[in-house]
């Protein structure tokens, strides 16, 4: 089954949206393009924008005539004052004015209605397809749209406009709901209307007061173009409150310029975090490059100390490597190693140089060692050969001995010369000569 025969139901979606007169020219403003958040908006399409009732200058009418209600309501307070010979109270509705013509409200005295369908639906209209040029299904639903908010609300529609510049064909409406409100004497035992008042109240139209019985008539109205009835979730919501259950979450529909935003700050977040990364990226990429030159240098250097090409500095205070001069010189020279890693290059250099001095510095105190301990033997050998001589000229002519004592007086100044350079001191032979020793001493 590839769910090509799968048949997909579209809600009509109405929304309700509370409305102040002196939000009307922004709202105008929006209308033309020349105002609010534009951002979402296709400038080239917005030529085929419809007004669908009311005339151009609706918003200025509607404003004035709100000062009029306000400007009639006033004069008939202070009639019905003064009929009553209330003079204090004339005093201070003079100093206080006209009064708004509506009761104190959270969402307003007026109503901005909105009409779509997911534009999906739209999109699907085969008009344009078959050359026939309008979508059909945005001109039947417009035209069903103003059909339903005259039926409903009649003249207290002041406005309505269908927008095809946005994502997707919409209608917009404002309803003005006006009434004449009876008013009864304050305090009165048995409340009895003794003057009447113009006001905006939105209750009178009964689709306002209940939100449910305002889907249900969209939902029949646009029935006939295949569209269903939203989710009926206040009555889901009563309905789990009655059998004691966790009634599902209500819908809370954003004002577009406030989805906008939180669009755009999830979007701006997104971005910034995805800068974020690739900066860590960038900086996890170059230290993965560092190690990398760094172990090549390292293994370069001891390929070149392996060879022969690199050996060890001698009298600097640290230990370092020089180039062999004797030797084949190596692939990579020690100045391009110390460019390409300084810390690769400190690193092995100190590392083979410590263990050049200490493998070459044992064998060099071995040697001396050695050495040391023949120049002891040669010079007892010496000695003992000497006492020899000296006790052999004993037996010899007087002439004799004096050639023999000749010979020996350079004996000791060899011995002192032998020791000191046993003990890596400077030769000592400037100083002064040995004595004459007797042989017969």
């Amino acid at each position: 089954m590839d769910g090509s025969n799968i048949k997909t139901d579209y809600p009509v979606v109405l929304r309700f949206e509370g409305l102040y007169p002196h939000q009307l020219g922004g709202y105008e403003a929006h209308r033309l393009r020349k105002g609010g958040d534009l951002s979402h908006v296709n400038r080239e399409r917005s030529k085929l924008n419809q007004r669908l009732i009311g005339p151009e200058d609706w918003a200025a009418q509607a404003l004035a005539e709100i000062r009029e209600m306000a400007a009639e309501n006033f004069a008939a307070e202070v009639a019905s004052l003064e009929k009553r010979n209330r003079k204090k109270d004339i005093e201070r509705r003079f100093v206080e004015g006209p009064k708004q013509p509506w009761r104190p409200t959270r969402h307003g005295p007026m109503r901005e209605v909105i009409l779509t369908v997911n534009k999906d639906w739209f999109d699907s209209d085969l008009s344009g397809f078959f050359g026939e040029g309008e979508n059909q299904r945005e001109k039947e639903f417009g035209d069903l749209a103003k059909q339903w908010l005259i039926e409903n609300f009649g003249d207290d529609v002041i406005h309505a406009r269908a927008d095809r510049d946005e994502a997707a064909f919409h209608v917009h409406a404002v309803i003005m709901p006006r009434a004449t409100v009876e008013i009864a004497k304050p305090k009165a035992k048995v409340p009895t209307a003794t003057a009447t008042r113009r006001m905006l109240q939105p209750s009178i139209h009964p689709l306002i007061e209940n939100y449910e019985a305002a889907q249900d008539s969209v939902g029949e109205r646009f029935a006939s173009l295949g569209l269903v009835r939203g989710e009926r979730r206040a009555a889901a919501i009563k309905e789990a409150r009655a059998n004691g259950q966790t009634p599902p979450k209500r819908r809370y529909h954003a004002k577009t310029w406030k989805w906008r935003i939180e669009q755009e700050l999830q979007l701006k977040g997104r971005a910034e975090a995805l800068e974020a990364e690739k900066i860590a990226l960038h900086e996890r990429t170059a230290s993965v490059a560092e190690r990398e030159e760094e172990a090549e240098t390292v293994l370069a250097v001891a390929e070149g100390v392996a060879s022969g090409a690199f050996v060890a500095s001698e009298g600097g205070e640290e230990p370092g490597l020089v180039e062999a001069p004797t030797a084949k010189p190596a692939e990579t020279p020690l100045e391009d190693l110390q460019r390409r890693s300084a810390t690769g290059f400190a690193r092995a250099a100190g590392v083979f140089a410590r263990a050049w001095e200490r493998l070459f510095g044992q064998a060099r105190a071995k040697a001396e060692a050695e050495a040391e301990a023949r120049v002891v033997s040669a010079m007892e050998q010496i000695e003992r050969a000497d006492a020899k001589v000296a006790e052999a000229a004993l037996h010899l002519p007087a002439k004799k001995r004096a050639l023999i004592a000749e010979i020996r007086q350079t004996i000791p100044a060899i011995l002192r010369r032998l020791e000191r350079s046993g003990n890596g001191l400077p030769d000592d032979s400037s100083k002064g000569q040995s004595q004459r020793v007797d042989p017969g001493e």
